[in-house]
């Protein structure tokens, strides 16, 4: 389908590759710092990235997955206030670790994540 509107030259795609890779960075550092609330935003920033290579059913699961990690990071943030300890439930960390599986999953799916084939008549099926 052609479109009326012309088209650049130009487009966002290294840039967009960036902006993933220094998200991906903040999970990796925020995951070995057991920072959920830095972990659960940088997932967030990522799927809102990359919603546009998930299905709509894909995106309905997630959002009740998000929900319930928002749930499981609002007790961690409650317990803190009354201990003063900073620590991450073990429930609240998988949640986190399978959300990003999720993520980079999506990210494999949609060719994001390794290099184009060489011959790129293969690229096409």
């Amino acid at each position: 389908m052609e479109s009326d509107r012309p088209q650049s030259e130009f487009n966002m795609a290294v840039s967009y590759l960036n902006r993933l890779n220094a998200l991906f960075y903040v999970c990796d550092e925020s995951a070995m710092n057991l920072d959920a609330h830095s972990w659960f935003h940088a997932l967030l920033a990522l799927f809102r990235e990359l919603s546009t290579e998930m299905t709509e059913s894909e995106l309905k699961e997630k959002q009740t997955t998000i929900d319930m990690i928002n749930n499981l990071i609002s007790k961690n943030n409650s317990q803190y206030i009354r201990t003063g300890k900073q620590e991450v439930s073990s429930e609240l960390y998988t949640e986190l670790h399978n959300f990003e599986l999720f993520i980079r999953k999506v990210l494999e799916k949609a060719g994001l994540q390794k290099r184009m084939m060489d011959d790129p008549t293969k690229a096409l099926r």
